[in-house]
């Protein structure tokens, strides 16, 4: 999703959430600066636009917004936990260290290489 698309779903998260006017007129203002990016195709991250706007003076000066906006951003990291959580059965995700013969070959590849030269 591009920055535009990004903030639509911030502000309709916002109202979902019942969060203060401040903050969704905030995600309002930055829809208006964002308008000419409508159709981009720049992908921008939720969580990158999400830390934009937690770092702008108006949300620095208004706990109201910062905690709505903190609020979204808590949702988003367990929204990436779960989908982290969920890996498929067939993975083998143990450690499976290199036996000694692999680096003696690789060692006399390696002297072999030093000879030749």
């Amino acid at each position: 999703m591009n920055a535009y698309e990004q903030l639509e779903f911030i502000r309709d998260r916002l109202e979902q959430n019942g969060a203060n006017e401040d903050s969704i007129a905030l995600v309002e203002k930055f829809l208006k600066r964002a308008e000419p990016e409508r159709n981009s195709q720049t992908a921008v991250p939720q969580a990158m636009m999400i830390k934009h706007l937690l770092r702008q003076r108006e949300t620095l000066d208004n706990y109201a917004i910062y905690n709505d906006l903190q609020e979204i951003i808590s949702e988003h990291d367990d929204r990436r936990v779960d989908e982290d959580s969920v890996r498929p059965a067939y993975e083998d995700n143990e450690h499976h260290p290199r036996p000694h013969s692999y680096y003696r070959a690789l060692k006399a590849k390696e002297q072999d290489r030093k000879q030749s030269e």
